[in-house]
């Protein structure tokens, strides 16, 4: 049996079945006392996912309150957005994905504390565009969680970005974790 590589989310699960398909060992920095913590990072990027994959189709400003949109910082695919200019941010680039599929391969999520965390994967996107336009993106991503407190997990940083032969200044937009695939110099 051929294991699914991305997970959306109707596929995933818990953050043992998260560790049992990652494509390496997972990490050990794990604390068995800050699992519940974990799950619900879990359910957020579950959450994340079934609003870029329905609920953007109709509007994209439910995306907003996944991020502390005031204080987040991101180094994303469009550059870098600094605190107090991602509502600005947002608002120009997020719409442009309203018919789009998210989905992710060998997402860990990590807490840290009781009230922040963090989480690493490969994530796809794939869709049209408003304009019509179909694309694919396969990237690495990097999220920082910040929980409020009202008990809501919110991202306050992201750093996205596609591998880079520095010898060639070719990028894989591939975003390949193949050892065999990957850059050498």
């Amino acid at each position: 049996m051929t294991k699914e590589l991305y997970f959306d989310e109707k596929t995933l699960t818990t953050v043992q079945d998260l560790w049992a398909n990652l494509s390496y060992p997972k990490s050990k920095n794990h604390k068995p006392e800050l699992l519940k913590e974990e799950e619900e990072i879990l359910e957020f990027y579950r959450g994340w996912a079934h609003c870029l994959n329905q609920d953007f189709n109709e509007d994209s400003e439910t995306g907003k309150p996944f991020y502390q949109v005031d204080d987040v910082v991101t180094y994303d695919l469009f550059g870098f957005t600094g605190r107090g200019a991602f509502k600005e941010h947002f608002e120009e680039t997020f719409p442009y994905f309203a018919n789009a599929h998210v989905d992710f391969k060998d997402l860990e999520v990590f807490a840290t504390s009781k009230t922040s965390g963090y989480a690493t994967m490969v994530q796809r996107l794939r869709g049209k565009s408003k304009d019509g336009k179909p694309f694919e993106m396969i990237y690495r991503i990097t999220g920082l969680l910040a929980k409020t407190d009202e008990g809501k997990w919110q991202w306050v940083h992201e750093h996205v970005s596609f591998p880079v032969n520095m010898a060639t200044k070719e990028a894989d937009f591939t975003s390949s974790i193949d050892p065999k695939k990957a850059f050498h110099f």
